[in-house]
């Protein structure tokens, strides 16, 4: 497909352009309806694209904990935990890992947004032309992700720095004896702090949910992109909040669905082999590997999806609120061979 860039009409109503109706307000009900028909019309390139972060986190471990098994770590007797010593270890690691991840999330929720964006547009889209977008443009989505990250996490961070500096002010665990009044006074400061925290951060997040597609449909940068979805969230995060909320209302009934399935599947095959069953058996051992394989790839399967219906979420109700305010989604976005 050629270069080619979406307009729209400046003067509604507008006819029906790439395959959507006109610009018109959406309801609640039409909101959901359009998501579910982008992610079941772009199922496979969503899911794919959905699959990225879990597949690297997977891989990580895999080989993470692949190496000290043959290193021989996990044939030793269990000993007492040295817990300086697995500081000094996970800390830095843990430090090293947060970089990777900010890369890894910056060129997924790129990729995701340019695929949903394009999805709701009415044109067809591949992982592999979201994740070229994403990646033409990643320090922007990489420095957009830790903007976003940081201003969601900052009073959690500093809840914790607030309480740990009280836990050394109060002499809490000096001489390795706890003081009851210094659990009195800093246990329920600390829960109304994280309280707090966790109120502000649900608030941010619908306040910045429409920043990416902001930043991909607009071509701002990051700061531009946070300011914009400001703009766009105003008088609409109860709608937002809600649609996420009916998105993973319909998710957590598929997983109770699995659920039920495999407890099933479960008694029929303990009552199958009961009294039978060798866990060294190389059946037993296929039979675990196999439900292994399936367990993983349906938690991967619905995890990609429930992402792929948060993206299509955001971009649609990006393009309502921009009705809603403008009378026209501005697009600059396009799509390249």
């Amino acid at each position: 497909m050629s270069d080619s860039s979406f307009t729209l009409p400046p003067e509604p109503p507008a006819p029906v352009i790439h395959g959507f109706p006109p610009a018109l307000p959406m309801t609640f009900g039409q909101i959901l309806d359009r998501i579910f028909r982008l992610v079941r019309g772009h199922f496979w390139p969503f899911t794919a694209i959905g699959a990225f972060p879990f597949g690297v986190v997977l891989v990580f471990e895999a080989v993470f904990f692949g190496g000290m098994f043959l290193a021989g770590v996990f044939k030793h007797p269990a000993a007492q935990p040295d817990v300086a010593t697995m500081l000094w270890i996970v800390l830095p690691a843990g430090l090293l890992f947060i970089p990777i991840m900010l890369v890894i999330y910056g060129l997924y929720y790129g990729a995701a947004s340019y695929a949903a964006l394009v999805a709701d547009h009415g044109f067809e889209v591949t992982a592999w032309e979201a994740f070229r977008h994403a990646w033409s443009k990643l320090g922007r989505y990489v420095w957009l992700m830790f903007l976003r990250g940081l201003i969601i996490g900052a009073p959690i961070i500093v809840c914790v720095i607030v309480v740990s500096i009280g836990v050394g002010l109060l002499g809490l665990l000096s001489n390795g004896n706890a003081n009851p009044a210094a659990f009195f006074l800093l246990i329920p400061l600390g829960i109304l702090l994280y309280f707090g925290a966790i109120v502000y951060a649900i608030f941010m997040t619908l306040r910045l949910s429409l920043a990416f597609p902001a930043c991909v449909n607009e071509s701002l940068t990051a700061g531009q992109a946070l300011k914009r979805s400001g703009v766009l969230t105003q008088g609409a995060k109860g709608r937002i909040f809600l649609v996420l909320l009916v998105i993973y209302a319909i998710s957590y009934a598929f997983v109770m669905v699995l659920y039920a399935l495999g407890l099933l599947l479960f008694a029929v095959g303990a009552l199958i082999f009961a009294g039978h069953f060798d866990p060294s058996s190389p059946l037993t051992i296929v039979l675990a590997v196999v439900a292994g394989i399936v367990l993983l790839t349906l938690i991967l399967f619905w995890t990609a999806t429930l992402m792929a219906a948060y993206s299509s979420a955001f971009a649609v109700i990006y393009r309502d609120q921009c009705v809603r305010r403008d009378g026209a989604p501005p697009v600059h976005i396009s799509v390249q061979a």
